[in-house]
């Protein structure tokens, strides 16, 4: 590695400072504007013109952070200013390998000060090779990403085909005013033409109103004794709450020896302590402590309950604030949750179309898995210099990517 320069951080950039700013939580689109923990929200104009590193200044937890468009840093974080010799994105991947948090000056808050990151040591190679890592790097974010936005727009259409089917009735409405449903004659005919009033207002008519527990078998989590959690896999996966929630699935932290409530793969878990209504699926079968509870189809239509649930939000909210100072939802009240009962056959028909982008959004999630490792595994052999660009790209090839 004669070619790797020993250098620090202060050799090669100058941190710049972020600057206070009003109104970026209320935007939705715009420039994005970073914090200590990344993006919180949108402004008008950037402070840094190109693509770039933002790194926590203030916090207990300071991230690293990339945007790939100009963007807005605040008074919480730096941006970084690279030299000539340095690869912005190259850059960020080598301070992802820099324990930020472990660097603080000392001040009643936790910060990093520039002299501090000035004095971090770095092994830089010639810009050709760090521009080589980053996209190696960058290909498997890239990767993970778009499986990411894939499985977001999987459910973005469940959740719309359910709440017009079981939410908005828009079939029903189409058919009582005599306009095409818009949907397939065998699917279309399943729905009626007229709506009938209900103690929750207008249903369609041979619909009912019930409870949670009427098309779901509600299983509350139990904490077992704490001497028998580990992190070396013995036992069942163990969830105490929400805390390791994903965009579907949780991670997997601890493992329990002596489960005591026990959730099957594909259930729906729901948090029932604050915040109370997260939702995930168990991706295998696992032990549920006293912050979650499971929700099983009792007729097998996983997809049809999992987004039953979803829509169920607005009245697991109440929970959250209802005046204590943790929300919590009982089994009781969990199960008598009201709910629109459509007949199974409808509720079936919705399976047929959700199951299939659930089992998607199930490959993707394990595909998202091995890349996140793949990349966690290379990127420090990459900076180090210990794998280089040559035998990285043959087992990238190897491994079909």
């Amino acid at each position: 590695m004669n070619e790797w320069r020993e250098v620090t951080w202060g050799d090669i950039s100058k941190l710049k400072y972020g600057k206070g700013l009003k109104g970026y939580k209320e935007k939705t689109e715009g420039v994005p504007v970073f914090g200590t923990n990344g993006q919180v929200g949108f402004t008008d104009s950037a402070l840094c013109e190109s693509s770039g590193v933002i790194i926590g200044r203030k916090g207990a937890y300071r991230g690293v952070h990339y945007s790939s468009k100009p963007f807005y840093v605040i008074d919480t974080a730096y941006w970084l200013a690279p030299g000539e010799m340095v690869y912005p994105k190259w850059a960020y991947y080598n301070l992802k390998t820099v324990d930020i948090n472990g660097l603080d000056s000392g001040s009643a808050i936790p910060s990093l000060s520039r002299t501090d990151f000035e004095s971090i040591p770095c092994l830089l190679p010639e810009i050709d090779e760090q521009k080589a890592i980053a996209h190696i790097l960058g290909t498997l974010d890239d990767k993970i990403e778009l499986n990411q936005k894939m499985n977001q727009t999987l459910e973005e259409i469940a959740k719309a085909i359910f709440k017009s089917w079981f939410v908005d009735f828009d079939p029903v409405r189409a058919k009582a005013e005599g306009r095409p449903t818009g949907l397939s004659p065998e699917i279309s005919d399943l729905f009626p033409d007229e709506s009938v009033d209900s103690e929750i207002g207008e249903i369609p008519k041979g619909w009912d109103v019930g409870t949670l527990s009427d098309v779901a078998d509600i299983t509350m989590g139990q904490s077992p004794p704490g001497d028998t959690y580990n992190d070396y896999g013995v036992g069942l996966p163990f969830y105490q709450g929400s805390t390791d929630f994903g965009f579907r699935f949780p991670s997997l932290r601890k493992y329990c020896s002596e489960p005591k409530r026990l959730a099957d793969a594909d259930d729906v878990l729901i948090s029932v302590r604050a915040p109370v209504g997260d939702l995930n699926r168990a991706k295998d079968d696992c032990c549920i402590g006293r912050g979650l509870a499971s929700v099983r189809a009792k007729n097998s239509l996983q997809s049809w309950v999992f987004y039953r649930c979803k829509f169920l939000s607005q009245q697991l909210e109440m929970f959250n604030s209802e005046g204590t100072v943790f929300g919590s939802i009982n089994g009781k009240d969990l199960k008598g949750l009201p709910t629109i009962l459509a007949p199974e056959f409808l509720c079936k028909a919705f399976d047929e179309i959700g199951k299939p982008m659930d089992d998607a959004v199930r490959n993707r999630s394990l595909e998202i898995e091995v890349l996140t490792e793949l990349r966690d595994i290379l990127l420090p052999k990459l900076i180090s210099g210990e794998l280089r660009i040559p035998d990285a790209e043959k087992f990238l090839e190897a491994v079909g990517i």
